[in-house]
């Protein structure tokens, strides 16, 4: 592999000069952050039209029924793809052996069908919060299949996106010491602009520059995670948004609500991994899967499926990335897979391996358990640890609940053990882990919680290239 930085022309095949000038707006904008990167969607008509036509529906998946798709997906991945060749062909979608972080670690190349056409491959590495970072190769048409499932979350609540040349429809936003920043236009949204921002005061030339610019951008969509969300709550933005999407950390209800407020619109919740894309929003109580083509297994540590109802490992196939086609890929999260209105979810989404906590009287407790009662606090971000000892530890992002209330939240299922609650400033970490212990039989498995990680189909257009 060789990086290249390319052309605007090659980040855009389909800008048109109303688009040109917008992105050009942005680039020039007396206020704008110094952009220290620069990526385009690279879509090209035929995939941009695929897109546009992404049909709604879960594609014939019920409780007793698998897609129709499924099967010829494993056809064309055992007939093509070279870590699968020298396998005998599964009759049942069950017979595949799971795929694993650790294979695409090892050989992502072995991962590639010989047929996929590399011209448009971007490679992508994730941010390693489940285990050491993977290289995932994608299609820029992948990359944008975000929108439309972003639009039929908004959709569901009765909202749309407008896109245009003369606006911007999404910023996203980061909250760290170092990010990249850039501005780039959406061939899907009719060259409406995209801008990724780091609203930490040391990104800007001036004090003034963070809100003036946003101000004047008003964007239709805010994305980012928790942390970052609650920072651009700190601005004092005059204008607001049509809604927020929150996804790259687990966002608690009442931690959603209180953003909402705070930012003047609905925020939506989202799960997602790189590998993947979008899998999930949030409904009320559980997570729906977004009408894709896309097949969700919970699955036992010995690769089995788990009865609905009960909690497992999530595992996704998925052939709408021509570069990387996945069959029963663990993605290191859990839940239990339920139904809700007629449609898959999962229930009690959490985003890393459970880890078992010591109670006061040595009773086992589940960090799952811990959610549940921390939850209805509304803290953005926090890290709760045990020492070998038993005493815990819980930084909280600030600002947060008092202290004594933590505390109490906490006891209710660990007793009597010694807790300290601090306010720290986790926004150094773009996916604080929440729950961590000493004793080796309580440590986590190396999984984690990635979900919205893309923004708005936009990829680094110079650090691709196939050979």
């Amino acid at each position: 592999m060789d990086a290249t930085a390319l052309t605007d022309a090659e980040r855009w095949p389909l800008l048109t000069g109303a688009g040109a000038a917008n992105l050009a707006r942005l680039r020039t904008h007396p206020h704008a952050p110094p952009f220290n990167h620069a990526c385009g969607d690279r879509l090209t008509a035929p995939a941009l039209a695929r897109l546009r036509a992404h049909p709604p529906g879960h594609h014939g998946w019920t409780p007793d029924t698998e897609p129709p798709w499924v099967m010829d997906l494993v056809d064309r991945v055992y007939a093509t793809v070279p870590a699968y060749r020298h396998l005998p062909r599964p009759t049942r979608l069950t017979d595949v052996p799971p795929l694993t972080r650790h294979d695409l670690l090892t050989a992502a190349e072995l991962h590639v069908p010989d047929n996929a056409d590399l011209a448009e491959m971007i490679v992508y590495r994730t941010s390693g919060s489940r285990g050491p970072a993977a290289t995932v190769p994608m299609t820029p048409e992948f990359c944008a299949l975000d929108l439309p499932m972003i639009e039929h979350v908004l959709a569901e609540a009765g909202i749309t996106v407008a896109g245009g040349p003369d606006r911007v429809s999404l910023v996203n936003v980061y909250h760290q010491p170092v990010a990249y920043q850039f501005a780039s236009v959406s061939s899907y949204w009719n060259g409406a602009g995209v801008v990724k921002v780091n609203t930490h005061p040391t990104a800007w030339r001036t004090p003034t520059d963070r809100r003036a610019f946003l101000d004047d951008l008003a964007p239709e969509l805010y994305t980012g995670n928790p942390i970052s969300l609650a920072a651009l709550a700190e601005i004092g933005l005059t204008t607001r948004p049509k809604a927020v999407l929150s996804g790259a950390m687990a966002l608690d209800q009442a931690a959603a609500a209180t953003l909402a407020h705070r930012l003047g619109a609905p925020v939506f919740d989202l799960y997602g991994i790189t590998e993947a894309g979008l899998i999930a929003h949030r409904t009320g109580t559980v997570h729906t899967v977004l009408p894709r083509q896309l097949l969700i297994e919970v699955l036992d540590p010995a690769g089995t499926p788990c009865p609905p109802g009960t909690p497992g490992e999530i595992a996704v196939t998925c052939g709408e990335n021509a570069l990387l086609p996945l069959l029963r890929y663990r993605t290191g999260d859990h839940a239990a897979l339920t139904w809700h209105n007629g449609l898959p979810a999962l229930a009690a989404l959490h985003g890393r391996d459970p880890v078992m906590f010591r109670s006061a009287t040595g009773a086992v407790v589940n960090s799952i358990e811990l959610t549940h009662v921390l939850s209805p606090l509304a803290m953005l971000a926090y890290h709760l640890h045990q020492h070998a000892d038993g005493a815990v530890e819980i930084a909280i992002h600030s600002p947060g609940p008092p202290p004594t209330t933590v505390s109490t939240a906490l006891r209710s299922l660990l007793g009597d053990v010694p807790i300290t609650v601090t306010e720290s400033d986790l926004s150094g970490e773009s996916k604080p882990q929440r729950y961590t212990a000493d004793a080796p039989h309580y440590e986590p498995a190396g999984s984690g919680h990635d979900r919205h990680r893309r923004l708005a189909g936009q990829r680094d257009a110079g650090a691709v290239t196939a050979t």
